[in-house]
């Protein structure tokens, strides 16, 4: 029995032994398939799970105005993390205070006490990764990182720097739709020039390695894989001081007449470049207006009466009339069909020219329906030829469609042509109108609107963008010489009389149309328009003002619109002396004295006058010009650095400039001068403060 129990014992711990001795040799196995056979497998996932490629972002290129002013840039912004983990105990302890203390004097809504304790518990629970503060600037991360512990650097002192980009826009509104912005919800630009040529801005990326260590902060190595490429910078055809005045003026009209929108535009006739495009929207919470959307490119409506040019050139062109032929007009009202049609006031027997110059209604019905009445489509055509059917094909995207009904069209009826040929029953944005009348200023030769003149890489030309030709004559040369007397007729006898006594002469045409709803048109909704160029007789720049539905009662273009194009064309005209009549040679003049302003400006302005200045080799950031008989002499701003100095008058660039020489950060209301800053003059000022600057509207 007890042999037996041996034996049995015996047999079960040979059997344990060899089952152990198979385990050995399985594992054994495993060691060697895995060192030998699939260490190369794992050693790429174990480097995939420790490394890992990240992006590093190109620098955005930026958008200057024809006159290089910076129109948007890409500024530096800063996330800061700590890691608690490096910083030594005696260190952190006898540190804490201090920090704490220049931390809040940096952030006046940061508590001392409350960041404190943060970093405090952070410290003791060993974090490696807390959130100090988002969206620093560079000025604040230069106090920053002067603060103890921070001072010590990332491996002692445990500040992590995480740079971004921001755009900034150093003009504020100033073209804000058409400059473009960036949609966070897309993660691109969208809209506007940045939208358009976001290929160009944005460069290309680089691939730099980061490591991870415990905790889950990860390193990142200084050397990159692959380098990125910075973004080209564009070049506007836009004018600083020209965007101003459009915004100006259209706010101060918007403001008066409580209309819903306006856009103006101002075009340069030879070229086709935008040298202004200002869109304002109402802002019913904050009452005031802003740019929120781009309607000179971007909203087709019914024109009204400017598109009776059209009309007039297409029946001269058919030689249906004649400037001088007669047209009766009765007293201002004529009935076709069911429809009856008025004037705003009594104009018996005409010329077919007075009837532009009038404006009347009835005038064109009766010379449309007397020339086209049974072939309306030769009608049509004519306005084909002069492409007005068509899209611009413009630099940035969101170009509304023209709609030019045809007699195939299942709404055409009887009443089609003659309404069509006051301006309704077909679309037009206010840019494809404008550039319709450039074309008649520019002789007959349609070109393409342009926003971007060129496109430079470190300061180089890399292309220069050609004007481009739409149509090289869209109507004869006869036809263009009749109607451009036509328009001059509009300023100096008809409905545009307010520029007759500018002193340059300036040719147009007002428009009062209807806007039409559900339930069609009624007689409290209008948009007023008026579209010309100037000077009439050498004509350099073309410009449209548009205001949509104002609403306290005045509403006809002659009130509403053409005082803000006279605004617009007299300060061009004052700023521009190649516009100007040369006086005679015996005319003194006297050197003019200057504001304070950015030593580059006041420089070539006076250069640009043909003044001479005594010392140009005065090497200062801000200066002022006085006249010293028929000279100039500069003079040096001295700045007081910790003092807020007094920005009122000033242009926002000027104050721009100053703001920033000072290490402040700006923020801007409203257009025009300064009226008002947040920060006193002669009040202590630390950089890195924010002075927000109201301008006059």
């Amino acid at each position: 029995m007890a042999r037996a129990l041996r034996k049995s014992s015996v047999i079960r711990i040979y059997a344990l032994y060899a089952l152990m001795v198979l385990a050995a040799l399985t594992i054994l196995g495993k060691i060697i398939q895995l060192q030998f056979i699939e260490n190369e497998h794992w050693e790429k996932i174990s480097e995939k799970q420790r490394f890992k490629k990240i992006d590093v972002k190109a620098i955005r290129g930026n958008i200057y105005s024809a006159d290089n002013n910076l129109l948007a840039t890409s500024v530096p912004i800063y996330n800061l993390f700590w890691d608690a983990v490096v910083v030594k105990q005696p260190i952190f302890y006898e540190n804490l205070d201090s920090m704490a203390i220049g931390f809040a004097s940096i952030y006046k809504n940061e508590d001392k006490h409350a960041f404190k304790k943060r970093i405090k518990d952070s410290y003791e629970r060993r974090k490696r990764y807390v959130r100090i503060r988002r969206k620093v600037t560079y000025a604040e991360l230069k106090q920053i990182k002067k603060l103890p512990i921070f001072n010590l650097g990332k491996y002692r002192g445990g500040l992590i720097i995480e740079k971004q980009e921001r755009r900034k826009r150093p003009y504020g509104m100033l073209a804000k739709r058409t400059i473009g912005n960036f949609s966070i919800y897309k993660n691109e630009y969208v809209v506007g020039l940045e939208g358009a040529y976001n290929h160009i801005l944005q460069g290309t990326d680089g691939k730099r390695l980061q490591k991870k260590i415990s905790g889950g902060w990860q390193y990142e190595f200084s050397d990159t894989l692959i380098d990125p490429i910075n973004g080209i910078d564009i070049i506007t055809t836009l004018d600083v001081n020209l965007q101003d005045v459009a915004e100006t003026s259209l706010n101060k009209a918007l403001e008066i007449h409580k209309a819903d929108w306006g856009c103006a535009i101002v075009m340069e006739v030879k070229t086709g470049h935008i040298k202004a495009i200002a869109n304002l929207k109402h802002d019913t919470a904050r009452n005031n207006y802003y740019e929120g959307f781009n309607y000179a490119i971007g909203t087709a409506t019914e024109p009204g009466s400017t598109f009776k040019l059209a009309t007039m050139m297409v029946c001269l062109e058919n030689k249906v009339v004649t400037p001088k032929s007669i047209i009766k007009t009765g007293n201002g009202s004529y009935t076709h069909y069911e429809a009856t049609i008025h004037d705003s006031h009594e104009n018996g027997d005409i010329t077919a020219s007075q009837v532009l110059e009038l404006s009347s209604n009835v005038g064109i019905f009766k010379i449309v329906l007397k020339g086209f009445e049974n072939k309306p489509q030769e009608f049509i055509d004519g306005i084909y030829s002069m492409n007005l059917n068509e899209p611009l094909g413009l630099q940035i995207k969101g170009e509304d469609k023209p709609y030019i009904k045809t007699p195939q069209d299942k709404s055409w009826s009887k009443l089609s042509l003659p309404w069509m040929s006051i301006g309704y029953e077909l679309k037009l944005t206010p840019m494809q109108v404008l550039n319709f009348y450039n074309a008649v200023a520019n002789n007959g030769k349609m070109v393409k609107p342009s926003f971007v003149k060129a496109i430079h890489k470190t300061g180089e030309t890399k292309q220069e963008f050609e004007t481009e030709i739409i149509n090289p004559q869209i109507s004869s040369a006869k036809t263009i010489s009749q109607v451009q007397k036509m328009l001059e007729g509009v300023v100096e006898n008809g409905t545009a009389k307010a520029l007759k006594n500018s002193p340059y002469p300036i040719a147009g045409k007002t428009g009062t149309a209807q806007i039409s709803n559900k339930k069609g048109y009624n007689k409290r909704n209008y948009q007023a328009s008026f579209v010309g160029y100037f000077p009439a007789d050498n004509p350099k720049y073309s410009c449209i003002v548009v205001v949509n539905n104002p609403s306290t009662g005045q509403y006809y273009a002659s009130t509403v619109v053409v005082p803000v194009f006279k605004d617009i064309a007299d300060k061009i005209y004052a700023s521009d002396l190649s516009m100007q009549v040369h006086a005679e040679k015996d005319t003194i003049f006297i050197a003019p004295n200057s504001k304070v302003g950015a030593n580059k400006s006041i420089v070539e302005i006076y250069n640009y006058l043909g003044y001479e200045i005594k010392n140009p080799e005065l090497q200062a950031s801000y200066i002022a010009g006085y006249a010293t008989n028929d000279s100039i002499k500069l003079y040096k701003r001295k700045l007081t650095h910790n003092k807020m100095p007094n920005l009122k008058n000033m242009t926002a660039q000027d104050a721009i400039f100053l703001i920033e020489e000072l290490g402040l950060t700006a923020k801007i209301n409203g257009f025009g001068k300064v009226i008002n800053q947040s920060i006193p003059k002669n009040t202590r000022i630390n950089s890195g403060d924010i002075v927000t600057i109201t301008m006059n509207h």
